[in-house]
């Protein structure tokens, strides 16, 4: 029978081979972890910032019923005596730049995350029919102005997609692994031509949602009720469509 000292001895060796294998089970789950996560999360978040240039809408009251209906499409639906024309272009600007993480071995931080949408359209236009001041040229003016807002909602949405893609480009670059040095600088074009053409798609699917919304108030029932809301026999059913042929 092992003296006192020795059964401790032996349990502090059951203990101390217990406590390798669980390191050694650490170990092993450490290069999945590391696979899930990566190993280049970059060190401070990249500077993002949207430049929005703006532009007033201008109001042009030269134009006919008859060029606005032509403008517009020609629909036989409905009488149009108002209409607003946007129209933006955009650029994409973004830079990485590598950060030694071993010997021949980069990771990839990103610096900076910038966008460009300039505003080089915003048009307003009311039948030169209309005159100032009546009850039809107030209903076409508030309508236009529905337009107006909607264009101009663009922004907030431009800014909140500019958010998510700087989530994309973090979560991406932080999921790498570190490379050679060709490779880095490969990869750095690479996810500048990626990120610039997803900037693109997000702006168009905002476009198209726009677009969506300013179909939304040109119906032909809602074009239907601002022609009453002047009364029955207004410039709407009369001069309005005599103009229009």
């Amino acid at each position: 029978m092992p003296a006192f000292g020795q059964r401790n001895d032996q349990i502090g060796k059951g203990r101390t081979l217990c406590a390798l294998l669980i390191v050694l089970a650490a170990l092993a789950f450490l290069p999945n972890l590391a696979r899930a996560q990566g190993t280049c999360a970059p060190i401070s978040a990249p500077e993002a910032f949207l430049e929005f240039n703006h532009m007033d809408p201008m109001l042009d009251r030269h134009r006919s019923v008859r060029w606005l209906n032509s403008r517009a499409g020609g629909s036989p639906r409905f009488l149009v005596t108002g209409l607003t024309e946007y129209e933006v272009q955009a650029s994409f600007d973004m830079r990485f730049e590598p950060r030694q993480v071993g010997f021949g071995r980069y990771c990839l931080d990103p610096v900076r995350v910038n966008p460009k949408v300039d505003v080089v359209k915003h048009l307003v236009y009311i039948a030169s029919e209309l005159e100032h001041g009546t009850c039809e040229y107030d209903v076409v003016y508030a309508h236009e102005g529905e337009h107006v807002k909607i264009n101009q909602g663009m922004e907030a949405d431009i800014r909140a997609a500019l958010d998510d893609l700087v989530n994309d480009v973090v979560r991406q670059v932080g999921a790498m692994f570190p490379m050679p040095a060709d490779n880095a600088q490969r990869a750095m074009r690479r996810l500048i031509s990626e990120y610039g053409r997803d900037f693109k798609r997000r702006l168009n699917d905002i476009r198209r949602r726009s677009a969506e919304k300013h179909k939304r108030i040109d119906t032909p029932q809602e074009y239907e009720k601002l022609s009453l809301a002047c009364g029955p026999n207004s410039a709407f059913q009369t001069v309005l469509q005599d103009a229009a042929r």
